[in-house]
């Protein structure tokens, strides 16, 4: 029977995950959760060197750098379950969804452009997410903010279709693979009992393959990466 706590003690985050805890290593509570978050670590961390080289736009270098940093608190959250990481995880969410927000918003303009109005509004709203959020400590609260962000994505974007000449492919594959990791997501919140279920008939060696969260976070992090080749 594995370990209720390993390394990281008793959990404090407000959220456990359908993966079981301590299973595969003592010094990672949800190992797949944690492991699944490279993809959102290293693809983006390598476009910011890519940028620096090519001398990128700012937008670009700050939007990737941010998926990364999601991805460290995700994997910092996982591997600990520990609240003040939970809380490195969900609020770069908030944070890095503005400036992905900003990058769709901003896909006309001249280098250097800027929009001082809505970067403000979207300071504004990011700083009063996060005292909010801490103060009622509220999960829903976090993923309904969280979800208005990435509504706005897809509305500039379908805005952007409709109006440029784009790739549309791109935006069509970063929308899908987004979705299917939502979908995933919640599989993994609604039908957890029979993911354990499933996992304790198979071979260990089955590894991630019914860690919907895990998958949760390679196509939510794959679709956002490709949004940001969109923009």
């Amino acid at each position: 029977m594995a370990p209720v706590e390993g390394y990281w003690g008793k959990q404090t985050a407000t959220i456990d995950w359908c993966e079981e805890n301590y299973v595969v290593s003592y010094y990672i509570a949800e190992f797949w959760n944690t492991v699944s978050n490279a993809v959102m670590i290293f693809a983006p961390l390598a476009m910011v060197f890519v940028g620096l080289k090519e001398n990128h736009e700012k937008r670009f270098l700050y939007s990737f750098s941010a998926i990364t940093v999601v991805g460290m608190g995700s994997w910092l959250f996982h591997m600990t379950l520990q609240y003040s990481m939970q809380l490195m995880d969900e609020l770069p969410m908030i944070w890095g969804s503005s400036f992905l927000v900003y990058s769709l918003y901003m896909i006309k303009s001249k280098p250097d452009e800027e929009c001082i109005p809505l970067q403000v509004f979207l300071v504004v709203y990011c700083v009063l997410v996060t005292l909010v959020y801490v103060l009622i400590n509220a999960p829903v609260f976090h993923e309904v903010s969280y979800a208005l962000m990435v509504i706005s994505m897809v509305l500039i974007a379908l805005r952007i279709v409709q109006t440029m000449h784009c790739n549309v492919m791109l935006f069509a594959v970063s929308l899908f693979t987004y979705a299917l990791g939502f979908l995933l997501w919640n599989v993994d919140n609604l039908c957890c009992h029979h993911l354990r279920y499933i996992r304790d008939q198979m071979d260990k060696s089955s590894g991630m393959l019914f860690e919907c969260h895990a998958w949760w976070h390679i196509f939510a992090g794959f679709g956002t990466y490709m949004a940001l080749l969109f923009a």
